[in-house]
């Protein structure tokens, strides 16, 4: 009798927190095998991409030439809880940078110019004309101990903190790509 209870005093606990984990656990767990069961998304017909661009802007009156190419290659699929499977891209600039940087404030902030990403150049968008480029604002990086935060930094304050102007932006337009669906 006594092994009975203690017995039952143990498993009503180890019950409570099996039923909070699934609680927690069911729903994720539902929608990763939701995610699974989807098709995946039609490999693009063009899975490669160069596209040369020129920057020229201003910096405490100098003059400078940013010349570069963005380099865009397919993927394979993604997936996550927002999109469902997708198309993943990578870029990379040729000349190996990073990024287009205009100004090393610190060694914790930056300001750089984005030439934009892969899904817009490489014909991935539903529309590409809602695509804009940040052209004539910037943006920064700033890194703490933290993580790194990324935001946006308007045309005037541009100018006004960082004596930052942005005078031309010449890029690539867009490739036109098709998405087949695979042949069973």
């Amino acid at each position: 009798m006594k092994m009975k209870k203690t017995l039952l005093l143990i498993s009503i606990p180890l019950l409570l927190v099996f039923a909070i984990i699934v609680y927690i656990a069911l729903p994720w767990l539902l929608i990763l095998i939701g995610i699974q069961l989807e098709p995946n998304p039609p490999r693009p017909e063009i899975t490669y991409g160069k596209f040369p661009f020129r920057l020229e802007y201003e910096i405490n009156g100098q003059r400078k030439v940013i010349k570069d190419t963005l380099i865009c290659e397919y993927d394979g699929i993604g997936s996550d809880e927002g999109r469902g499977k997708y198309r993943k891209w990578k870029e990379r600039l040729a000349s190996g940078n990073e990024r287009i940087t205009l100004l090393k404030v610190d060694d914790t902030k930056e300001i750089y110019y984005s030439p934009g990403n892969a899904n817009y150049y490489m014909g991935d968008l539903d529309d590409p004309g809602e695509y804009e480029h940040y052209f004539p604002d910037a943006l920064f990086i700033e890194r703490d101990s933290i993580g790194a935060n990324t935001g946006i930094i308007l045309a005037d304050e541009l100018l006004d903190k960082y004596h930052i102007k942005l005078i031309s932006w010449d890029y690539t337009p867009p490739i036109k790509n098709n998405f087949p669906a695979t042949k069973k």
